[in-house]
């Protein structure tokens, strides 16, 4: 299994607002770097999507991947149920945010188990470069919020 691959950034804008963008599940593809669209598969009581099946493409590979979602005030736990074997055998995504000064400081941590064989150290490098894309690209949506 590789990870975790914890990666972090500072946002100028509230955890509530940080969060909204993390829990916006239907439009993943605007925040998350190998998601290429999503589907909301259940909801909760509260509306928003507890389970979400979400297209991904990465090293070359495109899949189907569904995911069981965990909320808080200030997380979003993403952990995936599946893909049918052909990629990703396990794999679970957290975002957690914390008050920071004026703002937000955003902690994305992820693991993997793929059924593909990639040196772990080579995975982890791809995990790391896309929590770092998919940081930067929540910051500019919470920032414009």
């Amino acid at each position: 299994m590789a990870g975790p691959v914890k990666e972090s950034i500072s946002i100028a804008a509230p955890v509530s607002a940080v969060i909204d963008v993390v829990s916006d599940l239907e439009n993943t593809d605007r925040w998350a770097n190998e998601a290429k669209g999503a589907e909301v598969q259940a909801r909760g009581d509260d509306g928003r999507p507890s389970r979400i099946k979400v297209t991904l493409g990465a090293i070359g590979f495109t899949t189907a991947a569904e995911y069981e979602v965990a909320y808080t005030d200030s997380s979003v736990t993403l952990t995936c149920t599946g893909d049918g074997g052909r990629l990703i055998r396990e794999s679970v995504i957290s975002y957690e945010a914390a008050e920071s000064g004026d703002g937000t400081e955003l902690t994305m941590t992820s693991t993997m188990e793929v059924t593909v064989p990639v040196p772990e150290w080579g995975l982890e490098r791809a995990m790391g470069r896309s929590a770092r894309k998919n940081l930067a690209s929540v910051k500019k949506d919470a920032e414009r919020s």
